[in-house]
């Protein structure tokens, strides 16, 4: 298969995801609504966020030290293409995307990293 070239059973199994993520997307028990606030352009209401805050491990100086962080995935057709420095109003609270967002295998979802700004 060359550069875009995908079987049609692959490209209808991409399809019936859309399903699964709009149905995930829109349940409050696993996300939340959100202001998306571009560096440039126009700020996008009710955008439709999943928040995780794992903690992250790390050695500093010899000792293990826990600090949390905060990522949130969007799907893509909500956010076309976000950028480092790109915002989020989130519960009354601005945070600011803080490392390259990264597209998921199906190219349907972002994932990346937020600071409280």
């Amino acid at each position: 298969m060359a550069g875009g070239d995908y079987p049609a059973r692959f490209i209808g199994g991409l399809v019936m995801l859309d399903g699964v993520f709009d149905a995930v997307f829109n349940d409050p028990f696993v996300s939340t609504s959100a202001e998306y606030l571009p560096k440039e352009g126009e700020a996008v209401p009710g955008v439709r966020v999943i928040v995780s805050s794992p903690d992250i491990d790390a050695s500093v100086m010899g000792f293990n030290a826990v600090s949390v962080s905060m990522i949130i995935e969007v799907r893509a057709g909500d956010v076309v293409q976000p950028r480092r420095g790109d915002r989020f109003l989130i519960d009354g609270v601005t945070y600011t995307i803080n490392e390259k967002p990264q597209a998921s295998s199906t190219r349907k979802v972002w994932r990346f990293g937020l600071v409280e700004t």
